[in-house]
């Protein structure tokens, strides 16, 4: 006799309500298929003279997508440039790195590691175009920035000190030293023409 057809995903987890079966259980359709479909399935069927089960794996797959992009960025000459570039895909991606449409080099100052790009002790010729690539099987898809490394003498023009400042005896004065330097100016007082050590005041 004509036999009764049902289905059943092995690992005993039930169906999500969007799975639809067809033509009196023989088809089973999984719209919008995500990675929780994935496992193997069974169709089991069974009529008076006996049961017969029949079982499929359904694989995810997925090309890459990206999670986190790099984005232009200006460093001081001497620091440390950090940029995580991160896909998501099935398998999973693997990454390579250009600059200026090169493949970089991996040596001391510059590291790769699981998408993420490390370049210490910055000069000015590490500025250029980055591309990271992230690639499985089923894609590849690339991000780019430009890294400009930047360095100058302190400049007191934007953030001069004021040349009379008048304060009330036993008050708090306070003085800033901001001056725009690459890398960071390291900054040191005097008091006419001796130095000013650090004391209780």
């Amino acid at each position: 006799p004509v036999p009764q057809i049902n289905w059943r995903r092995t690992d005993g987890l039930p169906f999500p309500s969007k799975i639809k079966l067809r033509k009196s259980n023989g088809m089973i359709e999984i719209p919008n298929f995500q990675q929780e479909d994935a496992g193997l399935y069974e169709c089991i069927t069974e009529n008076s003279r006996g049961k017969n089960i029949a079982r499929g794996r359904l694989t995810y797959y997925a090309k890459p997508h990206w999670v986190q992009t790099i984005k232009d960025v200006e460093v001081a000459v001497e620091d440390t440039l950090y940029w995580d570039c991160r896909a998501s895909g099935k398998p999973k991606p693997s990454y390579r790195w250009l600059k200026n449409g090169e493949q970089l080099a991996i040596e001391g100052r510059i590291q790769i590691e699981n998408g993420a790009l490390t370049i210490s002790n910055l000069n000015l010729t590490d500025s250029g175009r980055y591309q990271c690539i992230a690639e499985n099987k089923h894609g590849v898809i690339s991000s780019s920035a430009e890294l400009r490394v930047v360095a100058s003498a302190p400049d007191f023009s934007k953030s001069p000190m004021r040349r009379l400042i008048q304060v009330q005896i036993g008050s708090t004065v306070d003085f800033e030293c901001k001056p725009k330097a690459f890398p960071k100016a390291k900054c040191s007082w005097k008091k006419g023409g001796e130095q000013l050590r650090e004391n209780e005041r």
